[in-house]
């Protein structure tokens, strides 16, 4: 059954606005110092960029929509603070209602799943995606790129269509381990169709040429030298394996630990199609193209080092189209179950979005609101929260770093590791010597480290001005709450 476009764009956007109105939470540091910082230190002159934008990995194509955004703000003197946090959300959003509808789309016309009700009702539902879908992650954006590309691949031997390689080409600029999900599509295309003809070959080298030059003369432009951010990722994070600095995981954990938890029950209906599938492989089938690409992707995704589930949301809209049919036989059978499945989906949706890992975010609100000359401190783990981006102040901020080993030095230790170790000894040594002038103003810090540092704090007459809740489940070196302490004298 197909349903009207509007009534589907209209519920699509209503369902994703929910989700934007539930998550503000904090979930990794890409967030936001992968894309909000950055694009508010190209349009305000002042913010942090991390080793990642020094060394020049990453592509300012990535982030260009933020920056527009800023400019536009900036421009006509709307530059407050909450628009400068929530219209990137807003667009990321729209963006991703957008790439939902082609998702609807896609399911209508070429699966085999005659109601896609219950499945495109669990792929909105999903915590997971839901959780990430209003995120500025580059992850999200992929995402949402390869839902469209999706959508435009020529499925049918009857499309000679090639527009889904303008979208590929773009996805794999702006983040080069997509070319992973894309090779065996971009095979299974050029074989089918026989494109092995010179127009055809002269097409193909035709686009990816034009957006590698693109990329090569946006970044170079702006990281003021030539570069270009596709060979430095390779190089960085495959060859010199500089993301196993962040952890490394063994190499079946995308399939123990990865997906079953962003999947829920739809990680054993994937597990039985794929199962019923690789029976009966067919090269000339959707969903067989489908399975070997998303078996594919998790296998060689699973030979690098650093592992983080976000890097599997490419392949969400797939997973849902090999397992739709079956979601839909499951769902319409057991009404009950399936709205059970939807009424936990939302509740921990909610839990995640609401109340886990809510502090980062929330103590940024109030540091946003303190005198002009202060200076801040975090004594965190590297990048527990946003910073400029959502200060849009202009001072003095230091964090702890966690840059990896980029020069090859023996026994290196970063130095949030270095600060962790013995804190009361780094404080010592950093501050020393200070006056109490040049003391930070301001120190944020979870509450399993005040103890330690409390002679310190005393000493320097800090008195805890601020108590946020921020977690049930806290690690190692997170907690129960973040605290914030200061120097100067407030009134009651």
């Amino acid at each position: 059954m197909k349903y009207p476009s509007l009534l589907i764009v209209s519920t699509l956007l209503t369902i994703r606005l929910f989700h934007l109105y539930i998550i503000r939470s904090w979930y990794v540091p890409d967030e936001y110092w992968q894309s909000l910082e950055i694009a508010h230190y190209l349009t305000f002159g002042f913010g942090y960029r991390t080793w990642e934008w020094v060394v020049g990995i990453r592509s300012y194509i990535s982030i260009s929509w933020i920056v527009m955004i800023y400019k536009i703000l900036k421009l006509f003197s709307l530059d407050t603070l909450q628009l400068i946090i929530w219209s990137p959300r807003l667009l990321q959003t729209l963006f991703s209602t957008f790439s939902d509808y082609c998702f609807v789309c896609w399911m209508q016309k070429h699966t085999k799943c005659s109601k896609i009700f219950w499945p495109v009702v669990c792929y909105m539902s999903n915590p997971f995606l839901a959780y990430c879908s209003t995120r500025t992650l580059i992850n999200t954006v992929e995402t949402n790129l390869t839902t469209i590309a999706l959508y435009y691949y020529p499925w049918s031997l009857k499309s000679k269509d090639v527009k889904f390689l303008w979208i590929v080409a773009l996805v794999c600029i702006m983040r080069p381990t997509a070319i992973i999900v894309w090779i065996p599509l971009i095979l299974f295309d050029f074989f089918a169709h026989k494109r092995y003809t010179v127009n055809n070959l002269a097409r193909y080298i035709c686009i990816s040429l034009l957006a590698i030059i693109f990329s090569i003369t946006l970044d170079s432009y702006l990281h003021g030298s030539f570069v270009v951010t596709q060979w430095n990722f390779l190089y960085y994070n495959i060859i010199k394996k500089v993301n196993a600095h962040y952890s490394v995981e063994n190499w079946y954990w995308y399939f123990v630990s990865g997906l079953p938890p962003v999947l829920g029950p739809i990680f054993f209906v994937l597990i039985y199609c794929f199962i019923k599938k690789l029976r009966h492989i067919n090269l000339y089938d959707t969903d067989s193209k489908l399975v070997i690409t998303v078996f594919w992707s998790l296998s060689v995704l699973s030979m690098v080092a650093h592992k983080e589930q976000r890097f599997l949301l490419p392949l969400f809209p797939m997973i849902f189209f090999i397992t739709s049919q079956q979601i839909s036989i499951i769902c319409e059978k057991f009404i009950k179950l399936g709205t059970l499945t939807v009424i936990l989906n939302i509740i921990v949706l909610i839990y995640l979005g609401r109340y886990h890992q809510i502090g980062s975010t929330t103590v940024m609100s109030h540091l946003a609101k303190i005198p002009q000359n202060s200076t801040l401190l975090f004594l965190m783990p590297c990048h527990s929260t946003p910073l400029y981006s959502h200060l849009h102040l202009n001072i003095t901020a230091r964090i702890l770093t966690c840059e990896p080993n980029l020069h090859g030095i023996s026994n290196y230790t970063d130095e949030a590791d270095v600060f962790f170790e013995n804190p009361k000894k780094w404080l010592e040594e950093s501050y020393l010597f200070e006056s109490n002038n040049n003391l930070p103003t301001h120190i944020v810090m979870f509450d399993k480290l005040s103890k330690k540092v409390q002679s310190f704090l005393t000493k320097e007459k800090y008195k805890n001005i601020l108590s946020i809740f921020h977690t049930d489940f806290p690690s190692v070196r997170t907690g129960y709450y973040i605290y914030v302490f200061s120097c100067i004298e407030y009134p009651n």
